[in-house]
């Protein structure tokens, strides 16, 4: 599924949030991890790795498109600074993720 993030079966997305709007401080890494092990399937669709770049931008796609935010800077930036802040350090599912940052940053008014 090349360019396409399932969440869960509803939400399907392809990636539109280009790389270059992510913050440098975080420090991705643009390919599997070497701590990555084989892919599990569904499972692995799922969990999201927060030092992997293009995971991130799964995520952060969801929620652009969800909530109908812009994928060019600001809005980026306040989803990613969520998805590394140290309360969710051990949130890893991505429902569980996308749960936590709508929280954090009040989406669901």
């Amino acid at each position: 599924m090349s360019g396409v993030l399932v969440v869960n079966e509803e939400m399907r997305y392809e990636v539109k949030v280009s790389r270059k709007v992510l913050q440098t401080k975080y420090g991705y890494t643009w390919s599997r991890d070497q701590g990555d092990g084989e892919y599990t399937g569904i499972c692995d669709r799922k969990r999201i790795d927060k030092d992997e770049g293009y995971e991130v931008l799964y995520l952060i796609q969801v929620l652009v498109n969800k909530h109908g935010l812009d994928e060019s800077g600001k809005d980026v930036h306040e989803i990613e600074d969520a998805l590394h802040d140290s309360r969710l350090s051990k949130v890893v599912m991505g429902d569980d993720l996308i749960a936590e940052i709508e929280a954090m940053l009040h989406l669901n008014k």
